[in-house]
């Protein structure tokens, strides 16, 4: 799996960082960022070393704030090492500076092919996600097979797709809720000193626990999970009412489009919830699709499954075009 480290000044995080980070999960990358990696007790110091040394590549998003903080330049110099040794390769993505402004600081930096935020969210996550081949875990042939699979179920069946979304749902939402008792009880009595430098031994027990817990919840490893706060019980009613209305197709297409909005705002995997398809299993180009599946098939039940079905049609299709293989490029953009 292709692991990124996203280091970054915390001026940038709300307008740049924040939105790109989930828009590379939800591309299929698993990405290093504090909001996503530091659970509450971590060791700042220690995670983000952890996550330097298991990167395969490092988005450096140079700013004015990035080059007036000594903590983001440290990263960077881990990130040079990195490269330098073969381990990894330093992305830049150039945000509300100029190449004068970067060559101001690091004439090195300034020749190397970069990433513009100007471009939008959205172009910049695809331009980081394309330099990686990302091969899926199912074939297309597969997933609409399972796609197709629920176009057979009839109303008394549907209830049954709609039991088996709840049980995943509730399950990933059992997991971050254990995972806050069991911090919680872990952590009590400690002095803020303890918990702004956790001894290792309690990171490790964290980990065990989460192994553990995804075991007994039967969650998949290719799941996007994060350990953090659960959704609160004043709300639960209402997510399952709408995956409710989703497995029976009952949603306009713009609730359809909230559900799997809010869903991966608050990190829950749709694909797995929805469809049993973790995240981290399929391509970029499959997820694609998947996104517009689970979107059309929630609003189907009026204007009928057609869509859904030539969705599944084009997976099949991605299936038979030839392999890309991915060009690998200098520091300065050059093919190699």
């Amino acid at each position: 799996m292709v692991k990124i480290f996203l280091s970054h000044a915390s001026e940038d995080k709300a307008l740049l960082v924040r939105p790109l980070a989930h828009k590379l999960k939800s591309f299929g990358l698993q990405v290093w960022y504090d909001e996503f990696s530091l659970r509450a007790g971590d060791s700042l110091r220690r995670s983000i070393d952890d996550g330097l040394s298991k990167c395969s590549a490092g988005i450096v998003v140079l700013s004015p704030s990035f080059f007036s903080k000594e903590w983001p330049q440290r990263e960077l110099d881990a990130l040079y090492s990195a490269e330098v040794s073969g381990r990894s390769h330093i992305i830049p993505v150039w945000h509300e500076i100029d190449e004068q402004g970067v060559a101001s600081y690091s004439p090195l930096l300034a020749d190397r092919f970069a990433i513009f935020s100007s471009e939008g969210v959205k172009s910049v996550a695809e331009k980081i996600a394309s330099q990686f081949n990302i091969p899926p875990k199912r074939s297309g042939s597969d997933l609409a097979e399972i796609i197709e699979g629920y176009l057979l179920l009839d109303d008394y069946s549907g209830d049954i797709l709609f039991k088996m979304c709840q049980q995943r749902f509730m399950e990933m939402n059992a997991y971050k809720k254990a995972y806050i008792k069991f911090l919680g009880e872990l952590t009590a009595g400690l002095s803020d000193d303890d918990l702004d430098d956790f001894p290792e031994d309690i990171s490790t027990k964290i980990d065990l626990f989460l192994s553990r817990l995804k075991a007994i919840l039967n969650i998949p490893d290719d799941v996007y999970l994060i350990a953090d706060e659960p959704i609160g019980e004043q709300y639960i009613d209402s997510y399952l009412e709408d995956i409710g209305h989703w497995s029976s197709g009952t949603l306009s297409k713009k609730e359809s489009e909230k559900l799997v909005m809010d869903l991966d705002t608050y990190e829950y995997d749709e694909y797995y919830i929805l469809l049993n398809i973790p995240n981290f299993s399929i391509s970029l180009e499959q997820r694609a699709i998947l996104e517009r599946i689970i979107i059309e098939f929630g609003c189907a039940f009026k204007e009928g499954y057609e869509t859904v079905e030539k969705l599944c049609t084009q997976l099949r299709k991605i299936d038979q075009q030839p392999k890309k293989s991915k060009e690998k490029v200098t520091t300065n953009g050059a093919p190699l």
